[in-house]
Order: structure tokens, then C-alpha cells, then sequence
């Protein structure tokens, strides 16, 4: 008889849970592409939450929803809509069922904590992730008086360490690959933007 622990039980049942996921999300269309921003490789990883309609949402319809949603959190939590698609980019490669090890879940990658604060019902909804995640964000850019770069780097490794850093970047690698990551997606959102605008 093999012993596990409460820890190790979860991570197993989440592992067969991502398999059965990924089997069903195999039989629908991969997610377009978003500006050239999709990933095209399958879904790798899922968690906890309303998985079957969160895979439902990988389809033909996903560009649709995702700018659906990218629009209206831009405009109710004045958010640049470029930052937003750049965030969503970085942090899951448009996978709406992205669990990382840290167990931060959905496109803009939402750790449990901070999308129960903010009144996540489903975590892998793309309206309720793209709002909360927006939101986020928005608390950040307030906080550090606009700047974006301390933002991003609040949302990467929490507002904490940054003010601990004397409102600077800390001195995390993955922080200060997250920044100018972001930043440099953006930048090519603006510019496929404005050269879609141009041909019209």
C-alpha cells in the first residue's frame, strides 16, 4: 500500500485531470491567431474550476471572445488594450487552461488569493480572467503612479517585493525578463495595430 500525503494526492489527481482535459481539447480547432500572439501547440496543463466549459471556449469563436473581453476591461479599467494582450502573451501564450507551478490559473494568470479577493467565480472563464487579471493591473498602475515598468513587475512578483526594492525592479531574474518582455510585446501590438489601421 503506497502512503501519500494530502500535497501529493492533489498533484496526481490534477495530472490525470490535464491528460483527460487535453484529450478533449485535442478534437477541437486550435485557437486562431491574435495578431500572430496564439500558440499553436496543444494545451499542456489545466487546474481546478469549470474545465468543460473553459475547454469549450478553445475554438473557433476563442479570437472573438478574447478581444470581446480585452475591449471591455481595457475600457472599464482604463487599461491600455495592448498591455493587456502583451500581459495575456507572457504570462499563458493565450491558454486560457494555463496552471503554473505556482498554481497562478487562466490567460492572465491569477494566483488563488488574488482572484478570490477579486470575486473570480470560474478562473478559467476568459470574461471573469481578462476582467480580474485587468483589474489587477489597473490597482498596480495606481499604486505606482502610472509607471508601467513597476507595474508589470509588481504583477510578475507582487507589489511587496517591489516597494521593498525601493520602488524599483527586484532583483529577480524572472522579473527582469518579465519586464521588457511584456514591454516589447506591446510595442508589437501597437505597431501590427496601427499597420491594420494603415491598409484600411
Amino acid at each position: 500500500m503506497i502512503n501519500l500525503n494530502a500535497h501529493e494526492f492533489s498533484n496526481i489527481m490534477r495530472l490525470q485531470i490535464n491528460q483527460q482535459i487535453a484529450q478533449k481539447l485535442s478534437r477541437h480547432s486550435q485557437p486562431p491567431s491574435l495578431r500572430d500572439g496564439f500558440s499553436r501547440n496543444p494545451i499542456s496543463s489545466v487546474g481546478d474550476g469549470d474545465k468543460e466549459s473553459a475547454a469549450m471556449t478553445v475554438g473557433s469563436s476563442f479570437e472573438a471572445q478574447l478581444e470581446a473581453a480585452i475591449a471591455l476591461a481595457s475600457a472599464n479599467h482604463g487599461v491600455d488594450a495592448n498591455l493587456i494582450r502583451a500581459i495575456i502573451r507572457v504570462e499563458s501564450n493565450y491558454n486560457p487552461l494555463a496552471v503554473s507551478h505556482a498554481g497562478a490559473m487562466g490567460l492572465m494568470q491569477l494566483m488563488p488569493a488574488t482572484a478570490e479577493r477579486l470575486g473570480v467565480s470560474n478562473v478559467f472563464d476568459i470574461n471573469e480572467n481578462i476582467n480580474a487579471g485587468t483589474q489587477y493591473m489597473a490597482s498596480l498602475l495606481q499604486r505606482f503612479d502610472g509607471d508601467v515598468s513597476l507595474a508589470l513587475a509588481a504583477y510578475n512578483a507582487g507589489w511587496p517585493r517591489v516597494v521593498a526594492a525601493g520602488n524599483a525592479i527586484p532583483n529577480i531574474t524572472e522579473t527582469i525578463n518579465y519586464v521588457p518582455r511584456v514591454l516589447n510585446f506591446k510595442e508589437q501590438y501597437i505597431m501590427q495595430e496601427y499597420a491594420a489601421n494603415k491598409r484600411r
